[in-house]
């Protein structure tokens, strides 16, 4: 009830107090003979100041949603190869819902990384290039096989050499001979000519043999031999071994000596020759330089090969993202409640499918935008839902929105309030709450129609006069105007009657 309201009703009062005295003086005037008792003022309802608790909340409607609800769409066009799930069905975040045909993207993906394989053997081969090629042996040259501008590979035979330091004797054994020797064996041989002996090793044993002319089967031993002075290419020698036990085996007849097997040199790296540090009948020592390689091109080729590796890891990543599409995943974790689609269909304007996590629910308040400044995190709440009358659950604030929405002349902004009690909720019940936004306890209180709020903080109320009963307005101090009781802050003790203004609530 507005201020206006309130002196009118006081006047009311007035009037009826002065009509009732001036009705009873014209009786008294009337029938003085006869003596009548006086009339009793008249009765008005009254309540009394008590202590409890005073509650102000903000009415809005609602509705119950699951905790998170999501509608999955494929983000490409096409159909869908395989489906994985079916409605009801419980699913977590990341599980593969369906694929979409995706055989074209998954070759491209081959290729692709084909190309990464490749691009990656060029540039490491560009990385290990050296800028010369020394020997690894020691010998006499006996061919050059590269010349300055050549390309050649870690593999390429740039040179042969012979080993000059030694010759090479092969004896001739019958098979059983052949297998009393092995390789890495000390042997002597028996040099015709000087009638002398010299030490041998042994470096192959060819245990498969030859049919020769005269000899029948022979297998040859080969045995290296370090050159003395008097010792040449031509000479003829004999093989001989004597065993723990002092049997003699010795070659078949005498053969001659000749140079050892040609030894290779090969390049270790890729590239160009630039140039030739040695020529043919060179004696050379092993880590002697025998080619300098060209590196003037090199260095862009390397650049051109690592932007040629990023570019296909970059497409590899782009055929990925394009197959990660086509494989379609959970965005949450939750039950499928919707499922519109069959294997080898195109999906249509509906979602594919709609998950639910129906683990918990929550009451979204549709807050009006004059409430919403006393929203509070943490505020308690009472929700009453259409589908279960007048049963209040209990709740709190937990998240206030950021933006709201604009619905027909008002804004209304969705705050999401969880509860205690959802056994038997379901995603899109509807009802209403009372969020409270002010509350306290132990305080002197009235019922919210015996205040006369003036301005913030203040107010009246008509208290009965002692002597006459006739109602009187007094001002008081008010703090929390709840839902039902009005806080009494100062002018009023616990007790004090009263008079309500309004006792039908209206």
């Amino acid at each position: 009830m507005n201020k206006k309201k309130w002196i009118i009703l006081a006047a009311i009062v007035v009037v009826l107090g002065g009509g009732g005295y001036g009705g009873y003086a014209y009786y008294q005037s009337k029938n003085t003979a006869a003596e009548e008792p006086p009339a009793e003022p008249p009765s008005f309802p009254t309540a009394t100041v008590d202590v409890g608790e005073v509650k102000k909340t903000i009415f809005s409607s609602g509705t119950i949603e699951a905790k998170a609800r999501e509608e999955v769409r494929p983000e490409i066009s096409g159909k869908v190869q395989k489906l994985f799930v079916k409605e009801g069905q419980a699913v977590k975040k990341g599980d593969v819902l369906f694929t979409v045909d995706s055989v074209d993207a998954q070759l491209e993906l081959q290729k692709q990384e084909l190309a990464i394989i490749r691009a990656q053997k060029e540039l490491n081969e560009l990385k290990n290039k050296k800028d010369k090629i020394v020997a690894d042996k020691t010998g006499k040259v006996k061919e050059v096989l590269v010349k300055e501008g050549e390309t050649v590979t870690p593999d390429t035979v740039v040179a042969k050499l012979t080993n000059t330091d030694y010759l090479k004797i092969t004896g001739k054994f019958t098979a059983y001979e052949a297998e009393h020797f092995r390789v890495g064996q000390q042997v002597k041989v028996f040099i015709s000519s000087s009638l002398y002996y010299v030490d041998g090793v042994v470096t192959k044993v060819d245990h498969i043999g030859q049919k020769e002319k005269g000899v029948g089967g022979v297998h040859d031993v080969d045995v290296l031999v370090k050159k003395p002075g008097a010792l040449y290419v031509g000479d003829l020698g004999e093989v001989q071994y004597t065993d723990p036990k002092g049997l003699l085996f010795a070659s078949q007849k005498a053969t001659p000596f000749e140079l050892p097997d040609e030894m290779e040199i090969v390049a270790g790296t890729h590239g160009k020759i630039g140039k030739v540090e040695v020529e043919k009948d060179d004696e050379i020592k092993a880590g002697q330089l025998l080619f300098k390689m060209d590196l003037t091109e090199s260095e862009l080729e390397m650049k051109d090969k690592e932007l040629s590796l990023k570019e296909a890891l970059l497409n590899m990543e782009q055929k990925k993202r394009e197959i990660a599409k086509k494989q379609v995943e959970a965005p949450i974790s939750g039950v499928i409640t919707k499922l519109n689609v069959k294997e080898g269909e195109a999906p249509g304007s509906e979602p594919v499918a709609v998950i639910m996590d129906t683990s918990s629910v929550y009451f979204v308040a549709a807050v009006d935008e004059m409430d919403i400044p006393a929203i509070k995190l943490g505020q308690s709440v009472d929700v009453y839902l259409t589908a279960f009358g007048n049963k209040p659950f209990k709740g709190k604030v937990t998240e206030l929105p950021k933006e709201g929405t604009k619905e027909d002349k008002s804004v209304r902004f969705a705050v999401k309030v969880e509860l205690s009690d959802t056994a038997d909720m379901k995603h899109g019940m509807t009802g209403d709450c009372d969020i409270y936004v002010e509350q306290k306890e132990n305080v002197k209180r009235l019922p919210l129609n015996a205040v006369e709020v003036l301005e913030a903080g203040l107010g009246t109320v008509m208290v009965k006069d002692p002597a006459s009963g006739e109602p009187t307005p007094k001002e008081i101090e008010i703090g929390v105007e709840g839902t039902d009781f009005i806080e009494v802050v100062k002018g009023l003790n616990e007790g004090d009657e009263v008079l309500l203004t309004n006792p039908e609530g209206m």
